[in-house]
């Protein structure tokens, strides 16, 4: 099987690494609310929950800000916007649990 490469042909959602990218960003998300969610889950009306919701938003933050930097160029419209979209769903869904 051929390696992805940005310069591949055809419609942006037809070429893996994008696909790829899609993907790794919504899973981040998903990760984050179940990591923040158990927290809450766990530890009730307790500050370890907070601590536990923000270091996962920042691990989160963290791991798409380094799949970011991991595109290369010309970076894909398709790919940053699921990546932006993914960041705000991180840091919405921790800023519950920093206003408490």
């Amino acid at each position: 099987m051929c390696e992805a490469k940005n310069s591949e042909i055809g419609e942006p959602i037809d070429r893996p690494s994008i696909y790829r990218t899609l993907l790794i960003a919504f899973v981040i998300w998903s990760a984050h609310f179940a990591i923040s969610y158990a927290g809450v889950l766990v530890f009730p009306n307790a500050g370890i929950a907070r601590i536990i919701a923000i270091g996962a938003g920042l691990i989160a933050i963290a791991a798409l800000l380094g799949q970011v930097l991991r595109l290369r160029a010309p970076r894909s419209p398709l790919a940053l916007g699921s990546l932006g979209l993914a960041g705000a769903g991180v840091i919405f869904g921790t800023f519950p649990a920093i206003v408490g």
